[in-house]
């Protein structure tokens, strides 16, 4: 992210990785060949980006639910049907990436809360395959439920450590701007 002055810059990575965590990887080269241009038909989106017309029509609405795009429809005289036209919107981005953060910081203190709950009451096998509380290590009788091996406690400090300084470094990008 690019935060200049205390202003948060919608650059073309912020916006496509954005747009990925939002919409998915699928979304990327319809929003890459929107951006910049207004009231493109559906039809032509799907043709230069290779995509079939049904998935360009889902990504394009799921876009228009997250207020990342916008459209008008028109009937088309020939043929009677309605074309939509597309517009993608790119001052939602910011507000977007705020809203993305405010997000993963509620989550992040949700887990800081459980894992403080939970001090040394975690177990994992050797393998790492699965991290299982106190409740969920009996209900598999301390046996790994993905490899079978023996789940072993495990100390947890380090994790809260971490989830600690991705809350602090969140609210710090937060408290600027962005």
């Amino acid at each position: 992210m690019d935060i200049v002055g205390g202003i948060m810059r919608a650059t073309n990575s912020l916006i496509l990785n954005t747009v990925k965590d939002v919409v998915g990887e699928h979304a990327v080269p319809i929003v890459d060949f929107l951006r910049n241009r207004k009231n493109i038909s559906e039809f032509k989106i799907a043709e230069k980006t290779n995509m079939d017309i049904h998935i360009v029509r889902n990504v394009l609405y799921n876009l228009h639910g997250h207020n990342l795009a916008t459209y008008h429809r028109k009937k088309d005289r020939q043929k009677g049907w309605y074309i939509s036209y597309w517009t993608f919107n790119s001052k939602r981005i910011k507000d977007l990436v705020l809203k993305l953060k405010n997000n993963k910081l509620e989550k992040l203190k949700e887990r800081l809360i459980k894992e403080e709950g939970n001090h040394d009451n975690f177990f994992m096998c050797k393998n790492a395959c699965t991290r299982l509380d106190f409740d969920h290590a009996t209900d598999f009788e301390y046996k790994c439920p993905e490899c079978g091996q023996l789940l072993n406690q495990m100390d947890n400090s380090r994790t809260i450590e971490n989830i600690k300084l991705n809350i602090k470094e969140l609210e710090k990008g937060l408290k600027r701007g962005g």
